[in-house]
């Protein structure tokens, strides 16, 4: 697939490696790629709906690769992207976990981070802030009935 711009295509490979680490326990709903959206998905829908299976919960997943931190932070959305995830949330009742990939390759980030949308509370965060949220950028998908949770 050919792309205007790099950034689209470190994009579209971080959304394909995303993709890859949810395992049979999950069902990819929908990939809504940057460059085969119209507007109104791309002010409205997240990269990726998810359902897992067992549970039939379904959840929104953006995802969101940086090459290198931004003044020793991690700059993952624009100013009003944050609001377009939570609309998509209320009104869909959905879940949003926003899936961050840091420096290495979009097919092998250095780190991985997973963090529930209810979490994020600005669009410039502190990876120290983030522990929490660290993942082996290499191991599939897990999800917790019990609280909603992606890990």
């Amino acid at each position: 697939m050919e792309f205007k711009d790099a950034t689209h295509g470190l994009g579209y490979d971080f959304e394909r490696q995303v993709m890859s680490l949810f395992g049979k326990d999950f069902r990819i709903l929908s990939w809504a790629q940057d460059g085969l959206r119209t507007q109104q998905e791309i002010d409205f829908i997240p990269d990726l709906e998810i359902e897992h299976i067992q549970s039939k919960a379904k959840f929104g997943v953006e995802c969101k690769f940086r090459s290198t931190l931004y003044e020793g932070r991690i700059s993952w959305a624009k100013e009003y992207q944050p609001g377009k995830y939570q609309r998509y949330a209320s009104q869909t009742g959905r879940h949003v976990f926003i899936v961050i990939g840091i420096g290495g390759s979009p097919s092998n980030p250095n780190y991985m981070y997973c963090i529930p949308l209810w979490r994020m509370k600005a669009n410039l965060l502190n990876p120290g802030e983030l522990k929490r949220y660290r993942r082996n950028p290499r191991r599939k998908f897990a999800y917790d009935q019990s609280t909603g949770q992606l890990t």
